[in-house]
């Protein structure tokens, strides 16, 4: 039975009284043929009945039997079920099973066949694709569906999805209509629904669509709260109307929660419907309030901090990566790539590093200026990274940078000038330049030479 709306389950319970040949199949009034067919469930036995959608448990209840014999199973977005129903998740699916799913359903193996019996070639494009869709089944059925009908092979299927994304994911192929939404379908409506219910839990939801998809701290939204939008700023600055716009949330799967770690997490999927559907300016306005509230969130870095660190971390590349593709020159972003690249630093991940803090430099430089002293302090932090690394060499031109802003800045006998400067005597000292490093030494003043 559709359970989607009332309308829908009163027809077909029509439909099953004219199935089970009731006297009542043909009654005007359609409430005595719903009364007869949950009459009918009570008094037999050995039957199922499925439920399908039925995310308005309120409604459904009044269609279910009081007492029955047989077996009833919903499929629903709903979390929470109250005593109505035991809940059982629907899981995403690993990748091996994923894979299998996915190559029979294409039919590139017989619907009993073994991984084994595709191509070495067909195995890896499958299992790309099954991790794009990060195990969705519902995703992995449409895109078998579509090569099964177009056709197309595995690798063309995944070249048009990672250019037309969206389109695919509108698109339902397949001849039988088993399930005749698509996944953008099914998730715009659950959307909509949000969005008319609580429309700063759907902003909450737009928020997260740009962070890494797993454990999102709840923390975030508190320290960026500031630049989250008025609206949503009200929320997660009030626990009791962040409860209630999870809860908005919860009621269609779109994230999940965990109360012991304070985290959410959503379907990587969910993300991309979501973006997907965002014109130019949502989708610059929540790409920017992302990068800037995680900037405010994200940890000073020291080693008591590091366990923090690693929560925001994940969220911190990902927002890398989005300052990146939307070539995005604000002061907080230089700063968010210069705090994460900083931290890989400590964490001994070189590699990472020097491209974010590559990367924040430049951004103050075109944005602040050669003089600014966030660029000095850019300029600074590369250099630290080098010197860390014994690449002294590559130290030594940001450390003459910094130290000239901010002797010019700040003066000589500034607590960031000793510091800087400082740092870049080392530096000479350990490439064995001992009589150049004791001339900036004693350059500024005397209280300097005490250092």
């Amino acid at each position: 039975m559709r359970a989607d709306t009332q309308e829908n389950v009163i027809s077909d319970f029509v439909t099953i009284a004219g199935m089970l040949n009731l006297p009542e199949k043909d009654v005007q009034e359609q409430s005595l043929t719903v009364t007869a067919v949950k009459e009918w469930f009570r008094t037999h036995t050995q039957w199922l009945l499925i439920l399908d959608n039925a995310d308005n448990l309120a409604m459904v209840r009044e269609f279910m039997p009081p007492a029955f014999g047989g077996h009833m199973l919903l499929t629903t977005c709903a979390q929470v079920m109250g005593k109505l129903a035991r809940s059982i998740a629907v899981e995403k699916m690993d990748e091996e099973v994923g894979v299998l799913f996915l190559l029979r359903r294409a039919g590139i193996i017989a619907q009993d066949a073994l991984v084994e019996q595709a191509s070495h070639g067909e195995r890896g494009a499958a299992l790309e694709i099954v991790q794009e869709m990060d195990g969705l089944p519902l995703a992995l059925d449409q895109a078998g569906a579509y090569m099964e009908e177009v056709p197309c092979n595995l690798e063309d299927y995944l070249r048009l999805y990672r250019k037309q994304r969206g389109r695919l994911l509108k698109r339902r192929g397949g001849v039988v209509a088993d399930h005749p939404a698509p996944v953008a379908t099914t998730w715009s409506l659950s959307f909509a629904q949000v969005e008319q219910a609580n429309p700063a839990a759907a902003d909450l939801l737009r928020m997260c669509a740009f962070l890494h998809p797993e454990a999102i701290p709840e923390e975030l939204f508190t320290a960026g709260a500031p630049h989250l939008g008025p609206r949503l700023h009200a929320v997660v600055t009030n626990e009791g109307a962040f409860n209630e716009a999870m809860s908005a949330l919860r009621a269609y799967s779109l994230v999940s929660r965990d109360i012991t770690d304070h985290t959410l997490s959503m379907h990587r999927l969910v993300q991309a419907v979501l973006k997907d559907a965002m014109n130019k300016t949502t989708y610059q306005r929540w790409a920017t309030r992302s990068v800037r509230a995680l900037n405010e969130a994200f940890p000073a870095i020291k080693f008591e901090t590091w366990s923090q660190c690693d929560r925001f971390l994940p969220h911190a590349l990902t927002c890398g990566s989005l300052i990146e593709q939307e070539k995005m020159t604000f002061p907080e972003a230089a700063a968010l790539l210069m705090q994460t690249g900083w931290y890989l630093a400590e964490r001994i991940r070189y590699a990472e590093a020097e491209l974010l803090l590559q990367r924040s430099l430049a951004i103050y430089e075109q944005q602040l200026g050669l003089e600014h002293l966030d660029t000095a302090n850019s300029a600074s932090t590369l250099g630290w990274f080098y010197n860390r690394q014994g690449r002294y060499a590559e130290a030594e031109p940001f450390y003459q940078r910094a130290l000239a802003i901010y002797e010019q800045q700040l003066g000589p006998q500034h607590p960031s000038t000793v510091i800087i400067r400082r740092n870049y005597v080392a530096s000479l000292q350990r490439m064995g330049r001992k009589a150049e490093a004791e001339q900036i030494e004693v350059r500024p003043t005397d209280s300097s030479q005490q250092l």
